[in-house]
């Protein structure tokens, strides 16, 4: 009773106002893009983004259906770790560029505000420590961009991909301890912006989910982290329950 009154008196942005809920795992996640402990048939509506031409924002190039470019995304945490997977529907993908150049290839772009304080981000410095670009591309590689403790972050992170054809799944973990400014015990929001690259034949197209202008921490959406429990009973057969986050 304690737990069901807390909830329905917290009072959260509504989904169509740039919100994405990331339940918690009861689960083991290995990060190998395959998904298979995610349970995502499990996932509500507002427990995952769907992003596409229709009703995301193009700044950069252009996208012509579902075909040439959709995306689910979902997001998911432990005690521990904050993941986020994408399943991923293309018609082409570059892959070419490594390292700090994956920009260029097709891949995801996760701009966290981890006190949820907005800040600042730019090209040049002066970032507030707080404000992360994590990329992964298609291949799987992960770089961080706009932080100054990027060369620390980047070996914290776990990334993998799964091709199908031109299609593509990404996993994601990054640990909480790389978040240092992230407080679950006092704020249950932390500002998300997501964004991708579709690469076709060297065209960069660029779509965002919320915003205009990808690395401006005010234009960002939120994550929600909810206290729900998203676990997979070892019958195979899925179900919620209520918890606690664990203390860290």
């Amino acid at each position: 009773m304690f737990l069901t009154l807390m909830w329905t008196q917290a009072v959260f942005a509504a989904t169509d106002e740039g919100l994405l809920i990331a339940p918690q795992t009861g689960d083991s996640i290995t990060i190998d893009g395959k998904l298979d402990e995610w349970g995502l048939g499990m996932f509500t509506a507002d427990q995952k983004l769907i992003l596409n031409a229709d009703n995301g924002f193009i700044n950069s190039g252009d996208i012509d259906d579902d075909d040439d470019f959709s995306a689910v995304v979902y997001a998911l945490y432990d005690a521990d770790n904050l993941y986020f997977a994408a399943v991923v529907t293309d018609d082409a993908t570059d892959n070419g560029s490594v390292d700090s150049g994956i920009w260029k290839n097709d891949c995801i772009e996760l701009w966290i505000d981890a006190a949820g304080d907005d800040g600042t981000m730019t090209d040049s410095g002066g970032h507030d420590a707080d404000n992360y670009q994590f990329n992964v591309d298609v291949n799987g590689c992960p770089y961080v961009y706009r932080n100054d403790d990027a060369a620390v972050l980047l070996p914290q992170m776990e990334t993998a991909a799964e091709m199908d054809g031109t299609n593509y799944t990404l996993e994601i973990g990054i640990p909480f301890s790389a978040l240092p400014e992230l407080n679950l015990d006092v704020n249950r929001l932390m500002g998300l912006g997501i964004s991708f690259v579709d690469g076709d034949d060297g065209a960069w197209n660029h779509i965002l989910w919320w915003g205009e202008v990808e690395n401006q921490p005010e234009q960002w959406a939120d994550l929600e982290f909810s206290i729900d429990v998203l676990a997979v009973e070892p019958a195979e057969k899925l179900s919620t329950r209520w918890g606690l986050i664990k203390k860290r």
